[in-house]
């Protein structure tokens, strides 16, 4: 369930503040938050949360290219097995969220932290994309998608580059669009980390 609610001030500060001092000339413009929502339903990865409340939808444009910074309220219900019952708890949190295009239509495809179970697997299936040219990314990251080709092809070099500095985001994409998370919560370095590889890709 996609929705909209109030944000509360001192999260509401942060975001702010971090988006400020990392924007440097990047050109920003507030939009609707019905942009946001609608852009979020493209995605799988979100679709798993028991609600999500769109707070903020910040277009970052730059000489290139542009992105959009999203801060998502998430909820989920974690179930424990404890000794003598099972235990709801629900879970709260505001994820900072980047959606970036592609120049090309590429299908959909998967971008996360390679595990050491997914080298094993890969060793039979061989479904890991590989980029020869970045060895970095390459072992750090597992890339799959229905259009192999077009993913190798098409994935911008601004992204790989981006990633194989920092080992643990993920990416989903379908078609043109991409979207690019840490899947935490918000601290000024994720929010930070978001909008350096959003400026990689547009300067």
């Amino acid at each position: 369930m996609l929705s909209y609610r109030t944000l509360d001030e001192s999260t509401d500060k942060l975001f702010e503040e971090t988006l400020q001092k990392g924007k440097g000339d990047l050109k920003m413009e507030r939009m609707d938050i019905d942009i946001g929502l609608q852009l979020l339903t493209r995605f799988e990865g979100l679709k798993n949360y028991n609600s999500l409340f769109v707070h903020k939808v910040i277009g970052l444009r730059g000489i290139t290219g542009s992105f959009i910074i999203l801060l998502v309220e998430k909820h989920v219900t974690i179930v424990e097995q404890r000794k003598k019952a099972r235990q709801q708890s629900e879970v709260e949190e505001m994820e900072p969220i980047m959606i970036f295009q592609l120049p090309q239509d590429i299908g959909r495809a998967f971008i996360r932290k390679e595990t050491m179970a997914d080298k094993f697997a890969d060793l039979f299936t061989k479904v890991d994309i590989d980029f020869p040219e970045y060895p970095n990314f390459s072992k750090n990251y597992y890339v799959m998608g229905e259009k192999p080709d077009r993913i190798k092809h098409y994935l911008p070099k601004r992204i790989i580059e981006s990633l194989e500095k920092v080992e643990d985001l993920s990416i989903e994409i379908n078609g043109d669009r991409g979207l690019l998370r840490t899947g935490k919560n918000l601290t000024e370095d994720d929010l930070s980390l978001l909008i350096n590889v959003g400026h990689k890709m547009a300067e």
